[in-house]
């Protein structure tokens, strides 16, 4: 195989299309964006070939609600702020350049707190095994 090389401006964004349970698809602002930066054959809502890599902006404000992947997840903090929450435990504030490795099934959510730029390589497919609230499963 050769090697694959991607640029995040060759890729489109695809926040629009992407279906959260409960909420649906959600128009995203130039604000907030995904990338997928996999191979450009592969379904970036649901990819099947390495690499699993996502560039993400999110906005001051922003809430991901709890959930888990059935993959081990890198996240690199390119920029900004967030909270993040993982259950037991206390939040954690982290910023620019924290590298964070969450295993497969660790049930988490964050908010950013200060406009975010992350990259987040997943190291099998990263479907989402569960979404949560503090009342239990959506």
């Amino acid at each position: 195989m050769s090697a694959h090389v991607v640029n995040i401006n060759d890729r489109p964004d695809i926040e629009a299309i992407i279906e959260r349970p409960s909420v649906g698809a959600v128009p995203g602002s130039e604000r907030k964006s995904t990338r997928y930066l996999g191979l450009p054959d592969d379904n970036p809502l649901d990819p099947q070939q390495a690499p699993f890599a996502f560039y993400i902006r999110r906005p001051a404000g922003d809430v991901t609600p709890e959930h888990s992947h059935q993959a081990n997840r890198i996240e690199f903090v390119i920029a900004g702020r967030i909270e993040w929450r993982e259950r037991g435990k206390d939040p954690v504030e982290y910023g620019a350049g924290t590298l964070t490795y969450v295993e497969a099934g660790t049930v988490y959510g964050y908010t950013v707190l200060e406009d975010a730029t992350i990259l987040i390589v997943f190291e099998t497919a990263p479907q989402v095994s569960e979404y949560a609230t503090e009342h239990g499963r959506l």
